[in-house]
């Protein structure tokens, strides 16, 4: 029943019987490529799990979107939306056909409030995220006259 979900980066900071309850509630499905797993501005109805497959993680930036990252197995989506109650702000859509697991939300925050010992994991999973993040924004080409203007109003 739990053949690679165990290996996800939230269950991995979890004692092992709280990963059996979540698990008793996992939906296995495979998806397309091209499939949206997480949208902005929409709230998740099911924490995710990709356990086979590639995943870009965007963010829309005008008419565009800007690629934060690939993810692959182990990674877990939609894990802030849900526990913070906030709508995502980013976009993550299957580059590859997709083996995941989802968990119900309300299931999930029903867990939560049996175990708030989670929320340690949970504080791993999203401090990785933030670091990814803060890596990308310094990875940002900066255009030279915007440069000039930040350090003239310093």
């Amino acid at each position: 029943m739990t053949d690679g979900i165990e290996l996800n980066e939230l269950f991995a900071g979890l004692a092992p019987a709280v990963v059996e309850e979540l698990t008793k509630h996992e939906e296995r499905e495979t998806i397309p490529a091209g499939t949206k797993l997480i949208s902005q501005g929409a709230m998740p109805e099911h924490l995710i799990f990709i356990e086979e497959g590639s995943v870009e993680i965007s963010v829309p930036a005008g008419d565009k979107a800007l690629c934060l990252n690939m993810v692959g197995s182990g990674k877990v989506l939609g894990l802030r939306a849900i526990v913070a109650t906030v709508l995502p702000e980013i976009d993550a859509t299957a580059v590859k056909q997709c083996a995941i697991v989802r968990i119900p939300k309300g299931i999930f925050l029903e867990v939560l409030k049996q175990h708030p010992e989670m929320y340690f994991a949970i504080s791993k999973v999203l401090s990785n995220d933030l670091n990814t993040a803060e890596r990308v924004l310094r990875e940002l080409p900066r255009s030279p006259g915007k440069e000039k203007q930040r350090l003239a109003s310093v």
